[in-house]
């Protein structure tokens, strides 16, 4: 009888907590989705990109300009404006396109057979505990900085430069907004 009382007091005083989880699965492109999402947010690219997309061609234009105007040379100033042109609009596409298959290299085979694959997170009081073919492991809410959500993904960040990638489009079980309202309520009690 004591032990009955016992324990309908601990469940009284310490009520069994609901545990939200959600199972997922982590592809290469999801990898890459989070490296171009971090590249959109890196201001030396970004630098680099307003450069070769304004700059450049503007010079350019005012090369062709004085060309047309002093030299009256409309058709060497036309090549170089279409030159600007092109150089504005292909550049930046040629720029993403590197860098994004510099960061493809990055990963060797082997990390990506560590890395990819299927993920489960579940939340509990004190932690997110991730399971994946490599095991589990624990992060305290207090070391996890913040939730960004766009269109295809969410990315917990654990640091500034690395976080949890969720691909909303591979989510095989759970709730996946109530996951976030959840986390972010434990970030924000952890804070």
């Amino acid at each position: 009888m004591k032990s009955q009382q016992r324990l309908a007091r601990r469940f009284f005083l310490n009520p069994p907590v609901a545990m939200t989880e959600i199972q997922y699965e982590l592809r290469e492109k999801d990898l890459l989705a989070f490296n171009d999402h971090q590249l959109k947010s890196a201001e030396k690219l970004q630098k680099t990109l307003r450069r070769h997309q304004a700059t450049i061609p503007g010079l350019m234009i005012l090369i062709a300009m004085v060309v047309w105007f002093y030299y009256q040379d409309t058709l060497t100033a036309a090549w170089i404006g279409v030159a600007a042109v092109v150089w504005g609009l292909a550049a930046p596409f040629y720029i993403r396109w590197s860098t994004r298959r510099k960061i493809a290299r990055l990963y060797t085979d082997e990390d990506k057979t560590r890395i990819l694959g299927d993920y489960t997170l579940r939340i509990e009081p004190k932690e997110l505990v991730e399971q994946s073919k490599e095991g589990e492991s624990r992060i305290r809410w207090d070391d996890i900085l913040r939730i960004e959500a766009i269109k295809n993904y969410a990315f917990i960040f654990v640091s500034l430069d690395s976080a949890l990638i969720i691909p909303r489009a591979t989510v095989k079980q759970g709730d996946i907004v109530e996951f976030f309202k959840e986390a972010e309520k434990r970030i924000e009690k952890a804070s």
